[in-house]
């Protein structure tokens, strides 16, 4: 599901300056698993709906997702995502859970309206309205908050990018949770006028004492279907226990 966020983000190296009033209603479908250091796997499926309009120099953005989450009960926290959902190591039978996840609003402000010797930069403030039902495990039952400040090069066919945020997240009962910082060092590469695709490593901090930090790594794919619809596709691979093993997803964008 943080993937989604880092593809979004990516998007961005594609060199399309936002038009004044523009609207884009996207939809996804994300699946991890991971054992993340337990001896049994967590299962997600993420049904993200995303609604964003663009005016001017800022960008509005919402975010509410339906979650699936098959995991083993009980045991101790083992890691809290890039979305705020605890995950528990799991000493009990498997079991299921669903239902709507936490609300995700963002606001974006672009420095450039135009590349400035090349450089784009983006500010970004977050807010997690924990909407999800805690007692499932589908969130953490606390609103969390971050800023985020992307940067992108637009080097012709090829488009570096990167992004430094810092995340302050709500403690659940029982839960010690600390701020951290996370980032994304990435290339974007323009195939054609209809296609791109690139790389991302993402890093964050571990949100406990204790904890170990998150490693993993995303290839990705954009192809313009139309003028107005883009679809989306991209694999990631965990390198740490507080990462998935491995997800994949897809999202398809239109825009109005």
């Amino acid at each position: 599901m943080l993937a989604m966020a880092m593809i979004a983000f990516a998007l961005a190296t594609t060199g399309r300056i936002a038009v004044a009033g523009d609207l884009t209603l996207s939809a996804g479908l994300d699946y991890s698993t991971g054992k993340y250091g337990s001896a049994s796997a967590t299962d997600i499926l993420y049904l993200p709906l995303i609604l964003k309009y663009e005016s001017g120099a800022s960008t509005f953005k919402a975010t509410l997702p339906y979650l699936r989450v098959t995991s083993p009960t009980g045991g101790s926290i083992v890691t809290v995502d890039g979305n705020g959902q605890v995950i528990y190591s799991g000493i009990g039978p498997r079991t299921t859970q669903e239902g709507l996840g936490d609300l995700m609003f963002t606001y974006g402000y672009s420095l450039y309206e135009q590349p400035r010797n090349g450089f784009l930069v983006d500010l970004l403030g977050k807010f997690k309205l924990a909407t999800a039902d805690d007692g499932k495990g589908l969130g953490s039952g606390k609103n969390d908050i971050s800023a985020q400040v992307d940067i992108y090069y637009m080097a012709g066919a090829h488009s570096p990018f990167m992004t430094l945020g810092y995340r302050v997240p709500g403690d659940p009962p029982g839960i010690d949770l600390r701020a951290v910082w996370y980032g994304t060092l990435g290339v974007g590469y323009k195939l054609s006028d209809l296609t791109s695709a690139g790389i991302m490593w993402d890093l964050r901090q571990a949100s406990r004492n204790g904890g170990k930090s998150s490693n993993e790594m995303t290839l990705y794919g954009v192809r313009k279907l139309r003028s107005d619809i883009k679809l989306q596709v991209y694999l990631v691979h965990g390198f740490s226990d507080a990462s998935a093993d491995h997800g994949l997803g897809v999202m398809i964008s239109k825009s109005y």
